[in-house]
């Protein structure tokens, strides 16, 4: 990590104005100047938010199993309208979750505030962190007893099955939408002053996402690692209980969502606004977000 890359070009950007681009540029700014200045800060907050999505996906998980057994069906429903709680602590609490940073960083690569190799090594890097806070919390839920030695009848380990059993191609393309909705979210939020209403637009919308089962690389973090440690009696063993936890598709689920968040969040959504928001045309500029 060096520090040469982390406003480079910052003159270039002083006349795209506009509500998302001062946003953007400042919140780029900020997570480059923490990458490239404070290494240790930036692993932690990376840490802090692959451990806060990992205890709302749990939680989540446990409230949607209770209703799956009195409402058979509304179980995933559940799930998926209360993970946002662990988003709302990352974005409250400042963390650095890898689906956001990729849009983040495409932004800024555009911009010229960073180079794409700068960029690229942000975002393995704050995903290689995530996973360490998802470890962490799994194993310590796992041995609580509301989260260990649990069935295969249990929500979180039907809903692990569903997506270590799709097929590489559906698990690619929902990657791609999965993210491009995950910053939608993040888009609109950084747009809507009010605080109610920047809550209440990031939680449905995240439900959209979640509720249809799509495939996002950190909340996958959290899934499997859940299964993992805490399915099964004893500890780690969540793959006697679950045939489908199997390391060759637990690793291609996450190569393929990588890939796919990175296209649908960091291209599709990244790129994309900044480009719109770049136009030199009199109708360009004054249509900026």
């Amino acid at each position: 990590m060096t520090h040469d890359t982390a406003t480079e070009a910052a003159p270039r950007t002083a006349t795209f104005t506009g509500a998302f681009n001062t946003a953007a540029d400042a919140a780029v700014r900020k997570k480059a100047g923490l990458f490239d200045d404070d290494h240790a800060r930036y692993a932690v907050r990376a840490v802090l938010a692959g451990a806060y999505l990992t205890l709302g996906t749990a939680f989540a998980a446990v409230c949607g199993n209770a209703v799956e057994h009195l409402a058979p069906g509304l179980g995933p429903v559940v799930f998926g309208l209360l993970f946002f709680i662990g988003l709302a602590m990352i974005l409250q609490l400042g963390a650095e979750l890898a689906t956001g940073t990729m849009m983040f960083a495409a932004f800024g690569a555009a911009r010229g505030h960073l180079s794409w190799g700068r960029a690229a090594w942000m975002v393995i890097v704050t995903t290689v962190f995530n996973l360490i806070g998802a470890v962490a919390v799994a194993v310590v839920l796992g041995q609580s007893a509301k989260l260990g030695g649990l069935g295969a009848d249990h929500l979180i380990a039907s809903l692990a099955d569903g997506k270590l059993t799709k097929d590489p191609s559906g698990i690619f393309l929902e990657a791609v939408v999965a993210n491009f909705v995950v910053n939608i979210a993040i888009v609109g939020g950084l747009l809507i002053k009010d605080y109610a209403g920047k809550f209440l637009f990031t939680h449905m919308v995240i439900a959209v996402f979640v509720v249809l089962g799509l495939e996002h690389l950190i909340a996958n973090f959290s899934l499997f690692t859940l299964a993992f440690f805490g399915l099964g009696d004893g500890f780690a063993a969540g793959a006697g209980v679950l045939d489908s936890l199997t390391w060759s598709n637990v690793l291609t689920n996450w190569g393929l969502a990588l890939v796919g968040n990175a296209i649908g969040g960091g291209l599709l959504i990244g790129g994309v606004y900044a480009w719109l928001n770049r136009g030199t045309t009199p109708g360009g500029e004054l249509y900026r977000d």
